[in-house]
């Protein structure tokens, strides 16, 4: 990929001299495996594509091609020069493309993912659900899927950059129904890791169990301001859904974020410490390079509670007055899905990391006084908040009465809301339970005070 994209600049000599260039390659080979009440599916392939920004000025063109060899960069360098000359469209906050600044470090890279295929996906897949499937004559329906993949990407563009990165990673789920008469619960259940190959034991049986534990669900009957807590999935996407989204790019530059003035303020509990961490060899988003060729970089977010930086990259942080910080990503989010060269640069996060408390589950547990609300798996709707205001309102389906440091047992589905800002000013606790989970973040546990709770 780098000799392809190194071929493709010195092609671009030739198009126009005025214009600057940016080339990006992509590889990524892809092996999923899934079995869905006892139908196995199993897909195997790679999605490789080309993505070329070219600028004359501060006019901007954008094109990508499928494939990654020579001509199809030229193809898609031509095109995004005839953007250009046909729409003359300019950009005033475009400064230019990123000035090269050497890489940082690669990530893991465990060969044994990369002998992984089809069949010992569905093989796990197999033994995490025999394994659900015993635990409880109530365990209905048991689904898996596995997933391992590798590959990089190449950047290079006419201020010098010419950079190349490589990945990979694997993970497998379970997701368990269980049913008594009428009532249905749910649990779910994962492992991902990109310095080894995904553990398999004791998955499928700590999700039954989960799922069996919710079952005889009593209506809450209740609607007060309460503590809440928060598992680490949970808590996860409490915190993608809020600072993941207001601490970058786009929503800091445009003034949109509250956060945006705020640098040097306590806006979290002293307690709370959050980096953005593109270096840690054993996360699943470092990469050697960002996605327009800069070094990844360690960037602490909150420490002690405190603001201390915003994410960007060249394009939102020059808009700023400050350099990028290694923070270029393209397309993905929280929950991946699109296809990265065909989306043009933008910031966000590469890994959060939410530093470790000292309390364990069963400790913030016995804390407790009075009535609390614990919840695990997906809140529903976590993601339909506004970053402007912070506010949201989330539903808990994996909810349980915790009362006087007991836990009293399952409750049905919760409506939680509040102010993801005042959230941080109100946390109360963070667990020792650090999990990494395949949105983004390693967190542990939270316990914040003073949502709305309705059930």
């Amino acid at each position: 990929m780098l000799s392809v994209t190194d071929t493709g600049l010195k092609y671009t000599k030739s198009l126009d001299s005025s214009a600057e260039f940016e080339i990006y390659v992509y590889y990524n080979n892809k092996t999923v495996a899934e079995i869905s009440q006892g139908i196995v599916t199993a897909k195997s392939g790679a999605v490789a594509g080309t993505a070329v920004r070219a600028s004359i000025g501060k006019q901007i063109g954008f094109a990508v091609a499928s494939g990654v060899s020579p001509d199809r960069v030229k193809l898609a360098a031509k095109e995004a020069l005839s953007i250009i000359r046909s729409v003359r469209v300019e950009d005033d906050r475009f400064q230019g493309f990123a000035d090269s600044n050497g890489s940082g470090n690669e990530g893991a890279y465990h060969n044994d993912i990369l002998a992984i295929g089809a069949d010992d996906l569905i093989k796990n897949c197999e033994s995490i659900i025999r394994e659900a499937s015993e635990v409880d004559e109530r365990v209905k329906v048991v689904t898996s899927e596995a997933i391992a993949q590798w590959g990089g990407y190449a950047v290079g563009n006419t201020r010098g950059i010419l950079e190349a990165t490589r990945s990979c990673s694997n993970s497998i789920d379970c997701n368990v129904q269980a049913f008594v008469n009428e009532e249905r619960k749910g649990a779910y259940g994962f492992d991902v890791a990109r310095n080894r190959v995904f553990n398999t034991e004791g998955l499928g049986k700590t999700t039954a169990e989960n799922a069996v534990g919710m079952l005889g669900a009593k209506k809450l009957d209740l609607t007060t301001k309460m503590q809440t807590i928060w598992t680490p999935l949970p808590a996860g996407l409490y915190i993608m859904s809020s600072l993941a989204q207001s601490a970058v790019g786009r929503p800091v530059v445009d003034g949109v974020s509250p956060l945006c003035d705020r640098i040097g303020d306590t806006i979290a509990s002293k307690d709370l410490n959050i980096v953005d961490d593109g270096q840690n060899p054993n996360a699943l988003g470092t990469q050697a390079v960002d996605a327009e060729g800069l070094p990844q970089k360690i960037n602490p977010i909150i420490k002690n509670g405190v603001l201390k930086n915003f994410l960007f990259d060249s394009y939102f942080g020059r808009a700023f007055d400050l350099d990028s910080t290694g923070n270029c990503v393209r397309g993905g989010g929280a929950f991946g899905g699109e296809i990265p060269y065909e989306n043009r640069p933008s910031a966000g996060t590469m890994w959060l990391e939410v530093e470790s408390g000292k309390k364990s589950l069963e400790d913030i547990i016995s804390s407790i006084d009075g009535k609390a609300i614990l919840i695990r798996d997906f809140p529903l709707g976590i993601f339909h908040s506004d970053v402007s205001t912070g506010e949201f309102s989330c539903v808990a389906g994996s909810a349980f009465l915790i009362e006087n440091g007991e836990m009293k047992g399952s409750v049905e589905p919760v409506s939680i809301a509040g102010n993801y800002y005042e959230g941080f000013k109100n946390l109360l606790a963070i667990g020792s339970d650090k999990l990494t989970i395949p949105y983004g973040i390693s967190v542990p546990t939270l316990v914040f005070d003073g949502f709305s709770v309705v059930g």
